[in-house]
């Protein structure tokens, strides 16, 4: 069977949220396979070739991949300003309960970005066990990412001179008020936002993976972990978690203008995906 051959897409059903789905089939008899859970807004659609990549190279290793897009993005259905934290962990566990009744035994998560954020409150919220976590890029800190994006929105009334100027701590305020805040032609749901602001993983008890192999890409070839992710790797040892930590020096594809790759990334997130860690 060829690659073109396994890979398949649809729309799956996940209580009244019909998700769009893309399906790349590995060895049947591995029973294993990686959900990706996606970056945040324009992120996302940055990485999609990156992890089209990847996804054909952990199939080529027998294991099976899920790439999927969240409520409110991406070609599932919904508006943005619809999507809610709470709906997003709902899209992810809909995708775990159909990858059961698939007879698959073993499942991973890969996350990027956000798309770590949510796995982990995901993991702290299931009563399932899941075999490995790769974290590309983590986010930990969801006040901090937010702040950094609702910047844009601030940065681009400083731009017109006939503009009101707001300030990002005003743009935080109208969204833990209820009010609906407009940033780089996303609408964000307060019910999305807040609920991100809140979590600070990079200490939480989870107890619910085995491993977790957790990337950073930097510009210079001696860099080391940012201390909220090597701080964040020590609590997973500590708590019993078959853990490492890679920093390469390669492109950060998901903020680049122009389609780019990490080639060493891939490499060594298919390594990490089917060695044994001690």
């Amino acid at each position: 069977m060829t690659l073109k051959q396994q890979v398949s897409s649809f729309f799956l059903n996940a209580s009244k949220d019909s998700l769009f789905t893309i399906y790349y089939a590995g060895d049947v008899e591995n029973a294993k396979c990686i959900i990706h859970i996606p970056a945040f807004a324009e992120e996302m659609n940055k990485s999609r070739h990156m992890l089209t990549k990847q996804a054909n190279v952990f199939v080529e290793q027998g294991v099976s991949v899920v790439i999927f897009d969240l409520w409110g993005t991406g070609d599932s259905q919904g508006e943005f300003a619809e999507a809610t934290w709470a709906r997003w962990l709902d899209n992810i566990n809909a995708v775990v309960l159909w990858l059961k009744t698939q007879g698959y035994s073993s499942i991973s998560l890969w996350g990027l970005r956000t798309g770590v954020l949510l796995a982990l409150d995901f993991l702290l919220k299931s009563d399932d066990v899941f075999d490995k976590l790769l974290a590309w890029q983590p986010v930990l800190n969801g006040e901090q990412y937010a702040m950094q994006f609702l910047r844009l929105r601030a940065a681009s009334s400083m731009m017109d001179k006939h503009a009101p100027q707001i300030k990002t701590s005003d743009l935080k305020q109208q969204l833990l008020n209820g009010k609906f805040v407009e940033v780089a032609g996303y609408l964000l749901n307060p019910a999305l936002i807040e609920p991100m602001m809140q979590l600070k993983l990079g200490q939480a008890d989870i107890a619910n993976i085995a491993q977790c192999h957790i990337f950073e890409l930097a510009l210079d070839e001696s860099a080391k972990a940012s201390f909220l992710t090597d701080k964040w790797g020590k609590h997973l040892k500590q708590l019993g978690v078959r853990t490492t930590v890679d920093v390469l020096s390669d492109a950060q594809f998901w903020a680049s203008q122009d389609i780019a790759e990490s080639p060493g990334l891939l490499e060594l997130s298919s390594l990490r995906l089917v060695e044994i860690v001690n």
